[in-house]
């Protein structure tokens, strides 16, 4: 967990109210010390901040520091109070200021298991509009016909290092190649205006060679991430599925810029990293370093991957005994032994004599 930007496990882990353990409706407490205004009142302070520093030309400095606040009420209510997507959307876009790609992977991470393990009983529900409530945080972080939530964040990530210590980040890079597309004299003339020249971006990005290894790592397993994200949506909202695209297309394009630069990092050298990242087997994020999203990890783990496939085969085999056969099994999963060996032994005599059998001493009430 060392090396991950937050410990999903208890963001995850079912609590002890609501059904199935999903908690409670934030958005029904109207009170000055509710958990949902306050992350709505940080989360807007943090964008109001940030767009103050755009307009100062200070956008490259550190984060706002609103989203410290947001980050740390999201978590908690998260993992005390309730399993609700548009906090954990909340909670992505300050986990990307805060952490970069490793931050988009979690994020990312988060709501996949979110939406796989509470889809049912988990917030916001569905209201008149149907699953937009939902569909929209999630969506809102990509954009579609506009830039989302994390858009600029990643743009202005650094890539790499320039021989003077600050980043380049994507952004700054597609200026590059659009001063180079120019013809001789026009791009002669921005150079000289300081607009970014593309062969000395080249030629400096290539004497960092650790760096460019790193954000290779940071996009590839952040694009995974994403990207099992976007199957989860699609196969749970179906023709509501919030679009994702945006996002993909930019990792798409900075893995082509660092992989161009850099060139992909030696078998060797990415076998040892994926076998750092899953050392720590308990670890629920560990795809934001490689690892597989959705590993099973624990018994409920195992449980909650039967549900999602009697799920799947419900919707695309209706007619199949399948779906039937994984939900029972499930259910009886979640039964104590007791309870159990009730159902396939009703009969107390049979049952007692098993249990004999078995070293057990029978329930004597």
């Amino acid at each position: 967990m060392a090396n991950e930007p937050i410990d999903l496990a208890p963001l995850l882990a079912p609590l002890e109210i609501g059904e199935q353990g999903a908690g409670a409706d934030l958005r029904l407490d109207y009170s000055a010390v509710s958990s949902y205004q306050k992350l709505r009142d940080a989360r807007s302070a943090a964008r109001a901040d940030e767009r103050a520093r755009d307009s100062d030309d200070d956008s490259d400095g550190p984060p706002a520091e609103g989203w410290r606040d947001v980050l740390s009420i999201g978590q908690h209510a998260l993992a005390t109070q309730s399993k609700d997507m548009e906090v954990a959307a909340w909670l992505t876009e300050a986990l990307v200021r805060m952490h970069g790609l490793a931050g988009l992977a979690a994020g990312a991470t988060l709501l996949a298991r979110l939406c796989d393990a509470y889809w049912e009983t988990g917030f916001p529900q569905p209201d008149e509009d149907g699953m937009e409530v939902r569909a929209s945080p999630i969506g809102g972080l990509s954009g579609s016909s506009s830039d989302g939530t994390v858009m600029q964040p990643l743009r202005r990530l650094a890539m790499f290092r320039r021989t003077d210590g600050t980043g380049l980040g994507l952004y700054q890079w597609e200026q590059a190649e659009q001063t180079a597309a120019l013809p001789d004299e026009r791009r002669e003339a921005k150079i000289a205006a300081g607009a970014p020249d593309l062969k000395v971006l080249e030629t400096e990005a290539r004497v960092d060679k650790a760096y460019l290894t790193g954000t290779w790592r940071g996009a590839t397993a952040a694009l995974a991430a994403w990207r099992e994200l976007d199957q989860i949506a699609e196969a749970r909202f179906g023709s509501e599925a919030p679009s994702l695209r945006k996002v993909t297309t930019l990792l798409e394009q900075m893995l082509a810029v660092v992989t161009r630069l850099g060139g992909e990092p030696p078998a060797a050298e990415l076998e040892a990293a994926a076998t750092a990242d899953g050392a720590d087997a308990g670890d629920v994020a560990g795809a934001s370093h490689g690892t597989a999203r959705g590993a099973v990890l624990t018994r409920e783990d195992a449980l909650r991957e039967l549900d999602r496939l009697a799920d799947y085969f419900k919707r695309t085999e209706p007619h199949s005994p399948l779906a039937y056969t994984l939900e029972d099994a499930v259910r009886r999963g979640r039964l104590s032994l007791a309870e159990l060996l009730a159902e396939v032994l009703p009969d107390e005599d049979a049952r007692n004599a098993m249990l004999s059998r078995l070293g057990i001493r029978p329930n004597s009430n």
